[in-house]
């Protein structure tokens, strides 16, 4: 599942769909945000969320590393060149996304971030 990470973020892709389609289970947590815990809960809200974000900001371009695999999941760094559409502001973003798999699916997505430029 990892590697179908790492390749689908470094091929461009502007959904996330077939990947939560094949390895993702279908009452998936996502959780994001620095020093508040938001959590959105199954795909609808998580599809929701994405694309309120991406209706905000233009992502031009994005560069996976990893996967990193331990015995609960596996990390990927993630870097990410976006510019905000209201204000015309890019900058350059940092993230270590961590995955937790059970059975065979994603059960839980948790974005930790490492600064923006």
């Amino acid at each position: 599942i990892g590697a179908a990470v790492v390749a689908h973020l470094n091929s461009g892709a502007q959904s996330d769909a077939p990947l939560w389609d094949k390895y993702w289970h279908k009452s998936f947590v996502s959780i994001e945000g620095v020093g508040a815990n938001m959590s959105w809960e199954g795909r609808k809200a998580v599809e929701a969320k994405c694309a309120d974000w991406m209706s905000k900001n233009t992502v031009h371009g994005c560069r996976a590393e990893g996967p990193f695999v331990g015995s609960t999941g596996f990390a990927v760094k993630i870097s990410m060149d976006v510019e905000e559409k209201a204000s015309g502001k890019r900058f350059q973003m940092e993230e270590v996304a961590v995955y937790s798999v059970e059975r065979g699916k994603v059960v839980r997505e948790e974005f930790m971030y490492g600064g923006m430029k």
